[in-house]
Parts: C-alpha cells; sequence; structure tokens
C-alpha cells in the first residue's frame, strides 16, 4: 500500500472519500509531490462515482436529477474548490491589483459579495448544464472530472507556488514536473477521446476552450501576485469542471454532432 501512498494522499487532499486509513505515516516529501500525478486518477475516481449516480439517476425528471448529482459532487468534494474559487473571487475583486493585499483578502476566512456571487453563478451554470444533458450526463460528468483536475495538475507543474507554508508548499518543493505533464497529457487525452464517442465537435470545443482559459487563468495570476496559492487551483478546477458541462449542453441544445 506505500506504492500507492500519492494516490491516498490526492485523494485525501481533493475528496472526502475515506482513504486517510491507507496513508502510512509519516508523509514524505517525495510522497506529497508525486500525489500531484494522482490528481487526474482522482478525477477518473470521482468522475466514475458520478457517472453511476447519473446512470442511477436516469429514469428520474431531469431537474430533480440535477440537483441530487450536483449536491452529491458537492459532497464528494467536501466543497473545497467551491471554497477556492469563492476566496480566489474575493481576492481578485478587492485585492485592487495590490499583490499583498489580494494575498491578505484570500486568507480571510470571510465571504464578499464576489465570493458569494461567483459560487451562485458557478453552481446555477452546472445545474443547469446537468439538466440540459440528458443521456450525455454520465460520460460528461466522468470528462469533466478527469479534466479538470488534469488542468490543476499541469497548472501547478507551470506555476510557482507563493506563500511560504501551506497544503501545497511541500508538494511543489519535490513535484516531478516530468511525471505530471505525463499524466496531465494522457489523462485529458484519453477523456477528451470519451467525449468524441458523443461529439467530436463538442470534443474539439472543450480542447480549446478549457486550455485557453487554463492559460488566461494562469497569466492573471502570474500578473497579480507572481504565481499561484491553494485557493487559485481549487478554483480552476471549478470553473474548467463548468466550462465542459457548459459547452457539452450548449452541444446538446443546438444538436451538435451525436450528442
Amino acid at each position: 500500500m506505500r506504492g500507492l501512498q500519492p494516490l491516498w494522499l490526492a485523494c485525501a487532499l481533493l475528496t472526502t472519500l475515506p482513504v486517510s486509513q491507507w496513508i502510512r505515516m509519516p508523509v514524505t516529501p517525495v510522497a506529497s509531490g508525486r500525489s500531484v500525478a494522482c490528481y487526474p486518477v482522482v478525477g477518473l475516481l470521482l468522475g466514475g462515482l458520478l457517472a453511476l449516480v447519473a446512470w442511477a439517476l436516469d429514469s428520474v425528471s431531469p431537474l430533480l436529477a440535477a440537483a441530487l448529482l450536483l449536491a452529491i459532487w458537492i459532497g464528494l468534494t467536501g466543497a473545497l474548490h467551491l471554497d477556492g474559487l469563492a476566496d480566489a473571487a474575493d481576492a481578485w475583486f478587492a485585492g485592487h491589483a495590490d499583490p499583498v493585499r489580494t494575498l491578505t483578502v484570500m486568507k480571510d476566512p470571510a465571504a464578499g459579495p464576489m465570493a458569494v456571487a461567483s459560487l451562485i453563478v458557478v453552481l446555477l451554470l452546472k445545474f443547469a448544464a446537468l439538466a440540459t444533458l440528458a443521456a450525455a450526463t454520465p460520460v460528461t460528468v466522468l470528462v469533466a472530472a478527469i479534466v479538470a483536475r488534469a488542468a490543476a495538475a499541469g497548472f501547478m507543474a507551470a506555476g510557482r507556488y507563493v506563500r511560504p507554508h501551506g497544503i501545497a508548499s511541500t508538494q511543489t518543493a519535490s513535484l516531478p514536473k516530468p511525471a505530471v505533464w505525463l499524466a496531465t497529457f494522457l489523462s485529458a487525452l484519453c477523456a477528451l477521446a470519451l467525449l468524441c464517442g458523443l461529439s467530436w465537435l463538442v470534443a474539439l470545443a472543450v480542447a480549446a476552450v478549457v486550455l485557453v482559459f487554463v492559460v488566461a487563468w494562469r497569466a492573471a495570476w502570474q500578473r497579480r501576485i507572481g504565481g499561484y496559492t491553494g485557493d487559485i487551483v481549487g478554483g480552476l478546477i471549478e470553473c474548467v469542471e463548468t466550462l465542459v458541462l457548459v459547452i457539452a449542453a450548449l452541444g446538446v441544445s443546438v444538436g451538435m454532432g451525436s450528442l
């Protein structure tokens, strides 16, 4: 089980799955760094569970099924990434382009208006997209979970953690970049291949939009604070999941490909 320690660490950080008993202590910096390469695998596990739930809810009304699936999704992640999104949104708008103020606001547990607004918008978009997807829901949620965590792993490998202490400080100090890049590329490729089974046009749109968004997200925070924090990574995961769901739902709405 020690060889799987990086995977259990990634699961413990990104989900509420009961894996803590499998993490052998002490946790080495090497294992912590390798856990980032396991993020796409966590996406596969999480997405697989959500796909099963979506399949089980197939006969339920679309609105109720979407609400239940979204509630379970939030429960399985412990709303961790939603918290990151809220903190990042608050910091971006209340930081007034000042790096020190931005980091201070991001660390403040109080939720400002932009934090609340960002959560409402993201959850509303996810709910509407899930209600629209219908038969395409299981594959799409699987792809969204994998792609979002692959994007997070690649984002961490391409950036610099700016806080001296924090959950990601040990990870980034020992992060095996070649392994992370390989895991990011292969998992994203496999996820998009799954989406091609529904519509190659949607898969192409997802790949293009997500890539542009991740690059823009990195550039924006690089200019503002010179790197990233855990909240910024969490916000990225939420945004990428939402983009995948919304693009696929738009494909369903306009009859794109075989969706």
